[in-house]
């Protein structure tokens, strides 16, 4: 099912595709931009969101050891056996333990973990994750659980907002001239620490990324699919993004990031911020190069609506913000 919206981008009409996962994003620049081209739109990349099927310790009892009650926005995979048939644990808890609570010999990705609960067949740890790449990097605390059944569940504490997932800097090669802004979903924190899981249990084992994790939002069971899209200002231009959301959905859960990518004076006043509809939902400084925060869509939910999204930042830096839309599919 197609339907057409006109955006006032040079009068085209712009197709927004509700065919795939029956949602779709439009990704515009603003004609004020620093080149002063417009890009084609191209639809975003929806992730499912699903609860992890058979993950008995999510079972709602009080004496379960994963802590359902904890857990917001999180993503989760399942080791196989190491044999056919064979009931040997299929992952090691102590070892992991061990290993996420000593001092990374790569802290790239993050610093020591923090032992939060350890039992007879699971462990869970709070992982200090940088996130993102910037100097002095901030860091998000993610935790994971891990059995010995084989269950990895990373996930952010039910109050804080789905887009602090997002790791700026993550794709592979971005730097502060060509940032990636659209592939950050690919690397981001919560696949990154069930990648720390993986590779405390075997060293030599794969890299993790987002396509290899299912995601679950535990505060919003009805949202069954989210997406993540960026846009970039530098030199203080006022970059321009818009999405339209369909009538079809009545339930969206949005949240936003920013970030201001380069070194920067402390107690500065450079700012970054990212404005919907023409209201700043959050903003970023010298003393706190990123931040994350939900936010209300105004919107008719009886009607197709468009929605307008400004990045902003400091004159001699590069400014990035994020968009996370979790929603409930029609």
């Amino acid at each position: 099912m197609l339907c057409q919206l006109l955006i006032d981008i040079k009068f085209r009409h712009l197709p927004v595709a509700l065919a795939m996962l029956a949602f779709a994003l439009i990704w515009v620049s603003n004609p004020q931009s620093s080149d002063g081209a417009n890009t084609a739109p191209d639809p975003v990349v929806v992730q499912e969101l699903s609860a992890p099927s058979g993950f008995a310790a999510a079972d709602p009892d009080p004496d379960t050891a994963f802590r359902e009650e904890d857990a917001g926005i999180s993503a989760f995979l399942r080791v196989g056996a190491k044999s056919s048939g064979s009931s040997d644990p299929r992952l090691d808890v102590n070892a992991i333990v061990n290993e996420l609570t000593t001092v990374p010999e790569d802290p790239a990705v993050r610093s020591q973990g923090k032992l939060i609960e350890l039992g007879l067949n699971f462990g869970i740890v709070e992982l200090p994750m940088f996130a993102a790449v910037i100097n002095a990097a901030p860091v998000e605390n993610v935790t994971v659980y891990f059995d010995d059944e084989g269950w990895i569940v990373a996930y952010l504490p039910h109050d804080r907002p789905a887009a602090a997932l997002w790791k700026h800097g993550s794709a592979a090669g971005a730097s502060a001239s060509d940032p990636q802004a659209d592939r950050h979903l690919e690397r981001n924190l919560l696949a990154l620490a069930v990648n720390e899981v993986m590779t405390a249990q075997d060293t030599g084992s794969r890299k993790v990324d987002s396509s290899d994790v299912t995601y679950y939002d535990w505060t919003c069971p009805a949202c069954d699919a989210m997406a993540l899209f960026t846009s970039v200002s530098r030199g203080g231009t006022q970059d321009e993004i818009k999405f339209v959301v369909p009538h079809t959905i009545s339930l969206v859960q949005p949240s936003a990031a920013v970030v201001i990518t380069e070194p920067i004076e402390t107690g500065g006043n450079a700012t970054a911020s990212v404005s919907v509809d023409g209201a700043v939902i959050v903003s970023a400084d010298a003393d706190h190069p990123l931040n994350t925060k939900s936010f209300h869509l105004r919107r008719d939910v009886e009607s197709t609506s468009l929605h307008r999204v400004a990045i902003g930042g400091p004159s001699d830096n590069v400014a990035v913000g994020a968009i996370m839309l979790l929603y409930d599919r029609p």
